[in-house]
């Protein structure tokens, strides 16, 4: 049989903790004796979690080398089942005529080390002795109380020397250090207790709501809902995760709504121990959305020990909203929006448009809105007709209701500098995105976006830096700072962070665009070919890619190269890209077809398209100066 047998680790279930080192199970975080045949049957059922169990197999396992009666088993399972259905919960299935299963939500977590209690500056550690009878397994009785006098006169001269060297490690004893300071911190998605995509919607919309509420605090940094959405179905140790999110602690937990409650547990932990800071359960109505929001950041606020102003509780319990059906459909858009795909960003706009018509001045389903537009504009998803007219009017509705919400500003920036070509109204809205939420970080992306076109380089690369250490596994900051190395003339760097950024992230294509680029600026016209039909193939153009790729094995890079310019001129002229498929107004982006007659060499063809680029307006024109495949014109 297979076993789980890994000391260092505690298992999690409900309100119990069974502690295998220590052979202890915890209720409410109290100790429960166990006799020792009755907690081994237990921790075989536990390290086969909701596997069905044969009697025979449990039998060996438990009683290895005696021979036991399957009532013996019969009893233990009793036992178990009397001090887990104290709260109806039924963990331990019987399978008619085979054996038993166990059923849990279960978590496999580090031990918790409590910290020191100081009791009249006296310090002191938890201790915890489970006694276990390996011979029988009735409790043992306690004998009856005697004059203890004679043993006592025979113990005081070893009890006075106890005490004497008790007295020497009190005076002399090393001095514990304080905790130190939590100054970062990941909220990991929380988890539906259910399948429903409803459950995972509003656990999503939770956690980002959370992490605004946060995030708008100057004290901690907090890693954006961007940097966590990716470990929303993750089986990790949340410890490992905070480790690779460089957190001083994370926050994880369960939502479950049943019964017309809505109920989270939650659990604050320390990346550097392992230590459990706090664990604790919310339970409200299931029309007391706020209410529970209101719980958890404040308890998270109160465990680190901020030091709170008027302005900073006002920021943590504002929600835009009192409508609780309002803010629910909010969560769900934020939830569809997170994924950042197509279907995604437009459901996210259903949900916003829902939430509005429940409360038509909630500010931030408005933000909401014009978010989702500005990204279907700027991914070039959807023409900007069909998205800057939306984004200006509900950008202007949200700042006419709240003109300090962080992420409105960021819209805006957008479409001052890509539409409007208002650069200095632009700077001003990104420094004011950042100055009323310092862990935006979509800021300092888009920040970075703007410096970059604007040619300053290393500026750029400063707020790129400061986008990475808010989110350390983004990887459209690691993409870009390879753009800088590439805008850089550093293709060896550039390089080197693509390949790495595109080996990490498969299914993210902006690598791939950028490492072409890069190979090309190097010569290696093979590996740049590569990269870009891997990219054009990721996004859905497997059919022409597989086209270029047949021209290039018959009749070489060049011509399969001349082959994707001609088709792309078509493109621009019939509205259709013949890559994926898709029908997009105005075609291809001169600045595209520009870029892929620079690649042939086509000086004729690349100065028109260029020039074409500029009666676009398109601010990526500015960088035609810093790449290397345009010095030929």
């Amino acid at each position: 049989m297979e076993t789980a047998e890994n000391k260092r680790f505690v298992y999690e279930f409900g309100k119990f903790v069974l502690d295998p080192q220590e052979k202890t199970l915890f209720s409410d975080g109290l100790p429960l004796h166990l006799p020792a045949k009755e907690f081994e049957t237990l921790l075989v059922l536990i390290e086969n979690n909701r596997r069905a169990l044969t009697k025979d197999e449990m039998i060996s396992a438990v009683w290895p080398d005696a021979f036991v009666e399957e009532g013996n088993l019969a009893k233990q399972i009793s036992r178990l089942r009397k001090i887990f259905n104290t709260n109806g919960d039924q963990y331990i299935e019987t399978l008619p005529k085979r054996g038993y299963r166990f059923s849990a939500d279960l978590r496999r977590t580090r031990p918790v080390i409590e910290e020191p209690v100081i009791l009249e500056k006296r310090t002191v550690k938890r201790l915890t002795i489970a006694v276990e009878n390996e011979v029988d397994d009735r409790p043992l009785a306690l004998p009856p109380r005697r004059n203890r006098i004679p043993g006592f006169k025979m113990l005081a001269p070893f009890g006075l020397i106890v005490l004497l060297g008790a007295g020497v490690w009190y005076f002399n004893r090393p001095t514990l250090q304080p905790t130190s300071k939590i100054n970062s911190i990941a909220v990991l998605p929380l988890k539906s207790l259910t399948a429903e995509e409803n459950g995972k919607a509003l656990g999503m919309g939770l956690t980002d709501a959370l992490i605004t509420k946060l995030g708008s605090l100057k004290q901690i940094v907090v890693r954006p809902t961007s940097a966590v959405t990716t470990f929303a179905e993750s089986p990790a140790d949340p410890v490992e995760i905070g480790k690779k999110l460089n957190v001083d602690a994370v926050l994880e937990g369960t939502i479950q709504q049943s019964e017309g409650r809505l109920r989270i547990n939650a659990r604050l932990i320390r990346t550097d121990t392992g230590m459990q800071i706090w664990t604790e359960r919310f339970d409200e109505p299931a029309g007391g959305i706020f209410a529970l929001q209101d719980a958890l950041s404040a308890r998270i606020a109160k465990t680190l020990a901020f030091e709170l102003s008027s302005n900073d509780n006002t920021r943590l319990a504002h929600r835009g909203t009192d409508n609780a059906d309002s803010y629910e459909k909010y969560l769900r858009g934020r939830f569809h929006q997170s994924q950042n795909t197509p279907d995604g960003l437009n459901r996210s706009i259903e949900f916003y448009e829902q939430a509005i018509a429940l409360d038509p001045n909630f500010a931030e389903a408005h933000a909401g809105i014009a978010d989702a537009n500005v990204i279907l504009f700027n991914f070039g998803l959807l023409p900007p007709t069909d998205t800057v007219p939306r984004a200006r009017q509900e950008i202007n509705r949200a700042l006419e209701l709240n003109p300090d919400l962080s992420n409105v500003h960021t819209s805006l920036a957008l479409i001052q500098f890509l539409i409007d070509r208002n650069w200095p109204d632009a700077e001003r809205s990104l420094q004011r995105a950042i100055e009323l939420n310092g862990n935006n970080a979509d800021a300092y992306l888009r920040y970075r976006y703007f410096l970059t076109i604007a040619g300053r380089l290393q500026e750029g690369l400063e707020k790129l830096t400061k986008a990475r250490e808010l989110n350390p596994l983004s990887p459209m900051a690691h993409a870009n700072i390879g753009l800088a190395h590439l805008l850089a003339k550093r293709y060896t760097e550039a390089i080197d962070v693509l390949e790495k950024t595109a080996a990490e992230n498969p299914e993210f294509t902006l690598a791939q665009w950028f490492l072409g680029t890069a190979y090309e600026a190097i010569g290696d016209h093979e590996k740049s070919f590569s990269a870009r039909v891997k990219a054009l193939e990721l996004e859905g153009g497997g059919e022409f890619s597989a086209q270029l790729q047949k021209i290039q094995a018959s009749r070489g890079i060049d011509a399969a190269n001349r082959f994707w310019l001609e088709e792309s001129i078509k493109a621009k002229t019939t509205g259709e890209i013949r890559s994926t498929g898709q029908k997009q107004t105005g075609g291809l982006p001169a600045m595209t077809i520009a870029l892929r007659a620079a690649t042939v060499k086509d000086r004729e063809q690349t100065l028109s398209w260029l020039e074409k680029t500029l009666e676009e307006g398109d601010t990526k024109l500015v960088q035609v100066k810093y790449l290397q495949k345009f010095d030929f014109v």
